[in-house]
């Protein structure tokens, strides 16, 4: 006989892997969201309430969401040169090349080599117009929809998707 909670979370399985889907331009495996996001839906299944009269799909997304969120979060560190910014994703090895678990977490500090690589990312981005860079930012690295970045310039969606469009085609011409 399966619990509330089973069926709860049963119903509900295509919750993580949508709320995923919104992470795509985030460099890390999108079966490791959609596991994190249904770790997530078992959190809120045990602790929904259905006398508070709260749709079960509404509340389990804030738990989805938040075990998402908390992934992602764990797994960036965001670098900031002057007023631009971008995140760099690390990776930690849990293994050593024995196959033993590793006691601490690899250093995620980048190698001289990769540093070299980021400040010159940094200067291609710092070239660009100031909108255009904020706008990549936002869309690119945060993640944020272009309506949200629109409200926050005054200006409309289509020139969001404008200002994007052209700061791309800088990038990648001053980066040929």
């Amino acid at each position: 006989m399966q619990s509330d909670a089973d069926k709860l979370v049963r119903q509900s399985l295509h919750i993580p892997r949508r709320e995923a889907r919104r992470w795509l331009h985030v460099p890390i495996e999108q079966e490791d969201l959609v596991a994190d996001g249904a770790l997530g839906l078992v959190r809120a299944a045990k602790r929904f309430d259905p006398r508070r009269g709260i749709p079960f799909s509404a509340f389990a997304l804030l738990y989805v969401r938040g075990a998402i969120l908390e992934t992602i979060r764990s797994r960036t560190r965001r670098n900031v040169l002057a007023d631009g910014a971008f995140a760099q994703v690390v990776s930690i090895d849990e293994t050593h090349d024995d196959g033993e678990l590793a006691r601490e977490p690899v250093d995620p500090k980048p190698s001289p080599a990769e540093m070299v690589v980021h400040y010159d990312q940094l200067r291609l981005i710092a070239g660009i117009p100031a909108k255009e860079r904020y706008v990549l930012l936002r869309t690119q690295v945060d993640g944020a929809p272009a309506e949200e970045v629109a409200d926050e310039l005054g200006v409309s969606v289509d020139r969001v998707y404008a200002l994007a469009s052209n700061g791309s085609r800088r990038l990648q011409r001053r980066a040929a």
